[in-house]
C-alpha cells in the first residue's frame, strides 16, 4: 500500500460509507510507517551497494528539497499527489497493460520533470543523501520536507482528486433519507 494513493482511495471509501474514520487512520498510519521503513531500508541498501559511485545527485536533490519554505514544499506536495492520484485513477479505467502504462506515464513524468515532491519518494532520497554526507539533519528532513510535503500530498489526493469525483459521481454530501 502506498500512502499517497491511500490519501485518495481510503478517503473516498470513508465518504462513501464503505470504511470508517478508524479505518482511514489505520490505513494512513500503517502505510506511512511501512513506506518509511521500506524507504529507509532501500536507501541503506542502495548506499551499501556501492553502485552510486561519487556522483552528487542524491545530495544535491535532497539539499534542494530541504531548502524551500514550508508553503513551497506544501504546494509541491499538493501538485505532486494530484498528478499521481490522477495517474492511478486513469489507469484504473484501462483494461489493457499498455493502456495502464500510457495512463500513468504522462502524469508521473510531469511530476518528476516539474520537480514536485512525493513524500514516499522523499523518504528514500533524503535518507540516501544523509548517508552520502548531505548536511541535513533528521529534524530538517521532517520539518523542512516530510511534514509539509505529506500534508500537501493529503490535500492533493483527498481534495484535488477525490473531492470533485466523489461529489460528482459518488454519494458525498447527499442527504440520507
Amino acid at each position: 500500500e502506498l500512502f499517497t494513493g491511500n490519501t485518495a482511495l481510503v478517503t473516498a471509501a470513508v465518504l462513501e460509507g464503505k470504511a470508517t474514520k478508524k479505518d482511514l487512520a489505520k490505513s494512513w498510519i500503517s502505510s506511512y510507517l511501512g513506506n518509511f521503513v521500506g524507504s529507509l531500508l532501500l536507501a541503506y541498501l542502495a548506499f551499501k551497494s556501492g553502485t552510486l559511485g561519487d556522483l552528487p545527485g542524491a545530495v544535491n536533490i535532497a539539499t534542494a528539497k530541504c531548502s524551500v519554505p514550508f508553503d513551497v514544499a506544501f504546494v509541491r506536495g499538493v501538485l505532486c499527489n494530484w498528478l499521481v492520484c490522477m495517474a492511478v485513477y486513469m489507469a484504473s479505467g484501462c483494461s489493457t497493460m499498455i493502456g495502464k502504462m500510457t495512463a500513468v506515464w504522462f502524469p508521473i513524468s510531469a511530476f518528476v520533470a516539474l520537480g514536485l515532491d512525493h513524500s514516499v519518494a522523499n523518504m528514500f532520497i533524503i535518507p540516501l543523501a544523509i548517508l552520502r554526507g548531505a548536511d541535513i539533519t533528521v529534524r530538517q528532513m521532517f520539518v523542512k520536507n516530510l511534514i509539509p510535503v505529506t500534508l500537501g500530498n493529503i490535500v492533493g489526493g483527498a481534495v484535488c482528486v477525490m473531492l470533485p469525483f466523489g461529489t460528482t459521481f459518488g454519494k458525498w454530501f447527499q442527504k440520507k433519507e
